[in-house]
C-alpha cells in the first residue's frame, strides 16, 4: 500500500507571530498532516525593487510595496523544527535564496520543497542537489521541456530521490486549469513519482489526484479563511484537512494492489452469486434442468445483484 505524503503548508499565514506559527504545527499534527511547511524568504531577495517598464525606463516595482507573505526570521527555524518533531511531524521550509539552504542544512532538515517559479533558478537548483537529500520539485507554469531540464540540472548537481508535483500556479485555480491529467502525463515522461499542489477549494483535487497515483499531496492550511493576508482565502480549515487526510488514508487501502481477484469478503459469496442449473418442475439443483438460478442462502436478507 502506497503511502500518500500530505504536507500542510503553512508558508505565510503565522502573520509573522512565532507563537502562532507552533500552534498552527500542532494543529497540523492533530489533523494527521505528514509534514508542515513554511517559507524562507524575504521581501528583498525575492522581489525586485526596481523594474523597467514598456519605455525601458527603470521604475520603482509596485509588486515590492504589495509583497505581503510573511518572512520566516533565521532564528525562528530551529525552535519550529523542534516544535515539528515535538508534535510529531517533520519541519520544511522552502528556500528561496542560497543563504537559505546554508540556513536549513545548519538545522538538519530531512529534505526541501523547491517553489515553482525557482524551476529554472539554476544556482538554487544546483545547491539543493549537492545537499543529496530528497527534494520535492513543484511544476506551476511550466512546459514538460522545462520540468524535464529542471530534473536534468537537479540530478547532474546530486539528487538521486525527487518527487515531482504538479500544480495550477493560479490562487485559487479555474476547475478548467487544474488539468490533473498531466499527472499520469509526468509519471510516464519522466518515470518519477508524481503528487499534486493544490490551490482548488476543498479536497476533490487532491482525492482526485491520489486516485491518479499522486504520492504527495501539498495544500495551505489556515485557521481561518477569513483572516487578511494573501494566503487566507484559498487556504484549507483545519477541520477540512483533517477529513481530507481521513479520506486519503481510506483511499490508500481502497486502491489496493492492482490485482484482480476476489476479496475475503467475498469468497464466500461467489457460490452464491453464481447461476446454476435447476429442475423447472422440482426446483432442485439438476445438470439437465432448465432454469438457471442462483443458490441465495436463506440467512442472506437482500439480493445480490
Amino acid at each position: 500500500m502506497t503511502h500518500i505524503d500530505v504536507i500542510a503548508e503553512i508558508g505565510s499565514n503565522h502573520g509573522g507571530d512565532l507563537d502562532e506559527a507552533k500552534r498552527y504545527i500542532a494543529a497540523c499534527a492533530r489533523a494527521g498532516a505528514d509534514a508542515v511547511k513554511f517559507q524562507t524568504l524575504t521581501r528583498e531577495g525575492l522581489i525586485a525593487r526596481f523594474v523597467k517598464d514598456d519605455d525601458r525606463h527603470v521604475v520603482e516595482n509596485p509588486k515590492f510595496a504589495a509583497f505581503g507573505n510573511a518572512g520566516l526570521p533565521d532564528d525562528w527555524h530551529a525552535p519550529l523544527k523542534a516544535c515539528a518533531e515535538d508534535n510529531g511531524v517533520e519541519f520544511m521550509s522552502t528556500p528561496f535564496s542560497l543563504a537559505a539552504v546554508e540556513l536549513m542544512e545548519g538545522i538538519g532538515v530531512k529534505r526541501y520543497k523547491i517553489a515553482s517559479g525557482d524551476l529554472t533558478f539554476t544556482p538554487l537548483l544546483e545547491a539543493l542537489g549537492a545537499t543529496r537529500k530528497p527534494l520535492i520539485l513543484s511544476t506551476g507554469a511550466s512546459y514538460l521541456d522545462e520540468v524535464t531540464d529542471a530534473v536534468a540540472c537537479l540530478s547532474r548537481a546530486g539528487c538521486s530521490k525527487l518527487t515531482v508535483l504538479h500544480c495550477a500556479a493560479s490562487y485559487p485555480p479555474a476547475w478548467a486549469d487544474l488539468n490533473l491529467s498531466a499527472i499520469s502525463t509526468m509519471q510516464r515522461a519522466l518515470g518519477l513519482p508524481v503528487g499534486l499542489s493544490d490551490h482548488s477549494p476543498g479536497a476533490m483535487a487532491p482525492i482526485a489526484a491520489a486516485a491518479l497515483g499522486a504520492v504527495v499531496i501539498e495544500k495551505h492550511v489556515t485557521f481561518d479563511r477569513n483572516t487578511p493576508g494573501p494566503d487566507h482565502p484559498f487556504a484549507m480549515e483545519m477541520d477540512e484537512l483533517a477529513a481530507m487526510i481521513a479520506d486519503l488514508r481510506h483511499l490508500e487501502i481502497a486502491l489496493g494492489d492492482g490485482e484482480k481477484r476476489p476479496a475475503a469478503s467475498e469468497i464466500n459469496r461467489r457460490r452464491n452469486l453464481r447461476r446454476g442449473r435447476y429442475d423447472a418442475v422440482s426446483g432442485r439443483p439438476d445438470d439437465t434442468g432448465t432454469d438457471w438460478l442462483r443458490p441465495q442462502h436463506a440467512a442472506d436478507d437482500r439480493a445480490e445483484f
